[in-house]
């Protein structure tokens, strides 16, 4: 396993979520029921780590399409 996916997904997830806190939590607690029930950390060990870069990436590109929308409440909840 490298730390450079971790430190990929952690700044991904970053662009989602300012609370460093809530990100560590989602790596290590959050069933992401879209790829398979696996927490972020689960795929990484797994080497399925870019299944969670491609999530993240995704949902940064629907926050980008969404700007004029009102900001919706703990994003990454929405990657569960």
């Amino acid at each position: 396993m490298s730390q450079g996916i971790i430190r990929r997904i952690f700044n991904l997830a970053a662009q989602l979520e300012p609370d460093r806190k809530l990100i560590w939590d989602w790596l290590f607690h959050t069933h992401i029921e879209t790829l398979g029930g696996h927490t972020a950390l689960e795929l990484v060990f797994a080497d399925q780590g870019e299944q969670v870069i491609s999530l993240l990436e995704a949902a940064l590109h629907d926050e980008a399409s969404k700007k004029l929308l009102p900001q919706q409440p703990d994003l990454l909840a929405r990657l569960h």
